[in-house]
């Protein structure tokens, strides 16, 4: 149990169709017991909809003034990535308002905001993540694009475990104190994530049954949860497994749905399992 009520800061998408960035983390985060804040630094209509998209993180300065005002602090700032030099600077403000020694900074890949990113991050992307990297407490990234981030040729799998801690201890030398990559998998059978400590110098893997497709939206419900984990006391490697069964537990769910997951995964009626496992609900 939580012996006091933690507070998060979001940063991200707000998508206005869709189980996506802003709109799955948050419910995830607040079904843990968290409270969080909203910071929209981006707004699309649809996920298919990049070509309406707003910028709107010129607004986060402002936000984080109020905020300081008010006096709130944060066990966690949550955020991916900034797309542009623009972005960067204003993330860079916001971060400083509210950086402390032991509250948890998690950076995501550019597919924490919503967007699909198949090909790996575009070069000024990677050019600011890799800047990013040394603001972070955690780094989460789907293991493809940590291997682009450090100029590794295009590798789909299946890994192997000497190539993904290489890839791990490589984010973590950019600044990272951890890094988590998702999307590994060593045989067709199971897929899963692994996590880096910079410090312990230790890597640990977390997988569950592997379900064949594109599942957009898996991995804003995968970072809310592992980040949920953390902030209830688990260990990095305990949060991490938790996160993957229960976005394993999603994509499971949709399928059997038979409804298409292109605009994210029904989430919902996991939340009750989540929520037990954390200690919020007792059975």
């Amino acid at each position: 149990m939580m012996n006091e009520r933690k507070r998060a800061a979001l940063v991200g998408t707000v998508c206005g169709t869709g189980r996506r960035s802003m709109a799955a983390a948050l419910p995830v985060l607040a079904a843990a017991g968290i409270e969080v804040c909203l910071a929209p630094a981006c707004f699309e209509p649809s996920p298919a909809a990049e070509d309406l998209r707003r910028d709107l993180s010129g607004e986060l300065p402002a936000c984080a003034d109020q905020w300081k005002k008010l006096g709130y602090s944060f066990d966690a700032v949550i955020f991916g990535f900034p797309e542009t030099e623009k972005q960067a600077g204003v993330f860079s403000h916001f971060l400083n308002a509210f950086r402390e020694k032991d509250n948890l900074v998690l950076l995501g890949s550019s597919g924490w905001n919503g967007r699909e990113n198949r090909s790996g991050p575009a070069p000024e992307e990677t050019k600011l993540a890799r800047r990013f990297c040394a603001q972070a407490g955690l780094a989460i990234l789907p293991v493809g694009d940590a291997a682009a981030l450090l100029g590794e040729r295009e590798h789909r799998g299946p890994w192997d475990r000497k190539t993904v801690e290489n890839v791990l201890r490589g984010v973590c030398s950019l600044g990272a104190k951890s890094a988590v990559a998702t999307g590994v998998w060593f045989s067709p059978d199971l897929m899963g994530s692994a996590v880096y400590d910079s410090e312990s110098g230790n890597a640990s893997y977390a997988f569950s049954h592997r379900i064949g497709g594109e599942w957009p939206g898996a991995g804003d419900l995968f970072g809310a949860a592992m980040i949920a984990g953390l902030l209830r006391g688990m260990h990095q490697s305990a949060a991490m497994q938790l996160a993957v069964d229960f976005t394993a537990d999603c994509i499971r769910r949709t399928r059997e749905s038979g409804r298409d997951g292109g605009f994210g995964l029904e989430f919902e009626a996991c939340l009750p399992k989540l929520m037990s496992h954390l200690g919020v609900l007792k059975q």
